[in-house]
Protein backbone atom coordinates (compact mmCIF):
# COMPACT_ATOMS: atom_id res chain seq x y z
CA UNK A 1 0.00 0.00 0.00
CA UNK A 2 2.99 2.27 0.87
CA UNK A 3 4.01 2.54 -3.04
CA UNK A 4 0.34 2.86 -4.26
CA UNK A 5 0.93 6.79 -2.12
CA UNK A 6 4.37 7.10 -3.42
CA UNK A 7 3.30 6.47 -6.69
CA UNK A 8 0.47 9.13 -6.31
CA UNK A 9 2.22 11.65 -4.46
CA UNK A 10 4.44 11.39 -7.55
CA UNK A 11 1.96 11.79 -10.32
CA UNK A 12 0.75 14.67 -8.48
CA UNK A 13 4.21 16.56 -8.04
CA UNK A 14 4.56 15.61 -12.01
CA UNK A 15 1.09 17.36 -13.17
CA UNK A 16 2.27 20.36 -10.40
CA UNK A 17 5.53 20.78 -12.32
CA UNK A 18 4.34 20.28 -16.04
CA UNK A 19 1.46 22.75 -15.75
CA UNK A 20 3.32 25.58 -14.11
CA UNK A 21 5.96 24.77 -16.81
CA UNK A 22 2.56 25.02 -19.58
CA UNK A 23 1.25 28.13 -18.00
CA UNK A 24 5.20 30.07 -17.91
CA UNK A 25 6.13 29.74 -21.24
CA UNK A 26 7.50 33.31 -21.20
CA UNK A 27 10.84 34.49 -22.12
CA UNK A 28 12.53 36.08 -19.75
CA UNK A 29 15.66 37.43 -19.79
CA UNK A 30 18.27 37.34 -16.64
CA UNK A 31 20.38 40.21 -15.84
CA UNK A 32 23.73 39.83 -14.19
CA UNK A 33 26.16 42.16 -12.84
CA UNK A 34 28.60 44.62 -15.28
CA UNK A 35 25.53 44.77 -17.20
CA UNK A 36 25.79 41.22 -18.54
CA UNK A 37 22.09 39.40 -19.65
CA UNK A 38 21.46 35.84 -20.68
CA UNK A 39 19.82 34.96 -23.73
CA UNK A 40 16.11 34.69 -23.67
CA UNK A 41 14.67 31.38 -21.30
CA UNK A 42 11.04 30.62 -20.34
CA UNK A 43 10.88 31.09 -16.91
CA UNK A 44 9.76 27.23 -16.14
CA UNK A 45 13.17 26.94 -17.70
CA UNK A 46 14.88 28.99 -14.67
CA UNK A 47 12.52 27.80 -12.13
CA UNK A 48 13.86 24.27 -13.30
CA UNK A 49 17.41 24.83 -13.38
CA UNK A 50 17.21 26.86 -10.24
CA UNK A 51 15.61 23.82 -8.41
CA UNK A 52 18.02 21.31 -10.38
CA UNK A 53 21.00 23.16 -8.66
CA UNK A 54 19.30 23.34 -5.28
CA UNK A 55 19.16 19.57 -5.37
CA UNK A 56 22.68 19.22 -6.49
CA UNK A 57 24.01 21.49 -4.21
CA UNK A 58 21.87 19.09 -1.17
CA UNK A 59 23.77 16.08 -2.69
CA UNK A 60 27.13 17.46 -1.85
CA UNK A 61 26.59 18.68 1.11
CA UNK A 62 24.75 15.25 2.09
CA UNK A 63 28.19 13.64 0.32
CA UNK A 64 30.30 15.32 2.82
CA UNK A 65 28.43 14.61 5.97
CA UNK A 66 28.25 10.93 4.88
CA UNK A 67 31.89 10.91 4.60
CA UNK A 68 32.40 12.14 7.84
CA UNK A 69 30.09 9.70 9.30
CA UNK A 70 32.01 6.76 7.95
CA UNK A 71 35.03 8.10 9.42
CA UNK A 72 33.65 8.38 12.46
CA UNK A 73 31.95 4.99 12.50
CA UNK A 74 35.67 3.34 11.20
CA UNK A 75 36.78 4.93 14.66
CA UNK A 76 34.27 3.95 16.85
CA UNK A 77 34.39 0.09 15.69
CA UNK A 78 38.68 0.08 15.90
CA UNK A 79 37.66 1.78 19.73
CA UNK A 80 35.18 -1.00 20.17
CA UNK A 81 37.58 -3.77 19.00
CA UNK A 82 40.32 -2.21 21.71
CA UNK A 83 38.07 -1.98 24.34
CA UNK A 84 36.89 -5.40 24.04
CA UNK A 85 39.94 -6.50 23.64
CA UNK A 86 40.92 -4.99 26.39
CA UNK A 87 37.92 -6.00 28.66
CA UNK A 88 38.74 -10.01 27.30
CA UNK A 89 42.38 -10.00 28.80
CA UNK A 90 41.49 -8.89 32.25
CA UNK A 91 38.28 -10.88 32.38
CA UNK A 92 38.79 -14.62 31.54
CA UNK A 93 35.27 -16.48 30.20
CA UNK A 94 33.97 -18.40 32.62
CA UNK A 95 32.88 -21.85 32.20
CA UNK A 96 29.10 -22.55 31.21
CA UNK A 97 29.32 -25.12 34.36
CA UNK A 98 30.48 -22.71 36.76
CA UNK A 99 27.74 -20.11 35.75
CA UNK A 100 24.78 -22.82 36.78
CA UNK A 101 26.66 -23.43 40.04
CA UNK A 102 26.43 -19.94 40.81
CA UNK A 103 22.96 -19.51 39.80
CA UNK A 104 22.11 -22.25 42.02
CA UNK A 105 23.71 -20.32 45.10
CA UNK A 106 22.53 -17.26 44.14
CA UNK A 107 20.33 -15.59 46.83
CA UNK A 108 16.54 -15.37 46.24
CA UNK A 109 14.46 -12.02 46.46
CA UNK A 110 13.45 -13.27 49.81
CA UNK A 111 16.97 -13.27 51.50
CA UNK A 112 17.71 -10.37 50.01
CA UNK A 113 14.78 -8.69 51.30
CA UNK A 114 15.78 -10.09 54.70
CA UNK A 115 19.04 -8.07 54.58
CA UNK A 116 17.74 -4.97 53.51
CA UNK A 117 15.21 -4.48 56.57
CA UNK A 118 18.09 -5.39 58.80
CA UNK A 119 20.09 -2.78 57.08
CA UNK A 120 17.63 -0.08 57.21
CA UNK A 121 16.52 -0.01 60.99
CA UNK A 122 17.23 2.95 62.82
Amino acid sequence: MGSYVKAILLLIVLVGLVTFGINNLEPIRLHYYFKLSSMPLPLYGVVYGAIIIGIFIGMLVGINSRFGQRKKIKELKRENRELQAKVGEERPEEKIEDKTEEEQTAPTPEDASDTNEETQRF
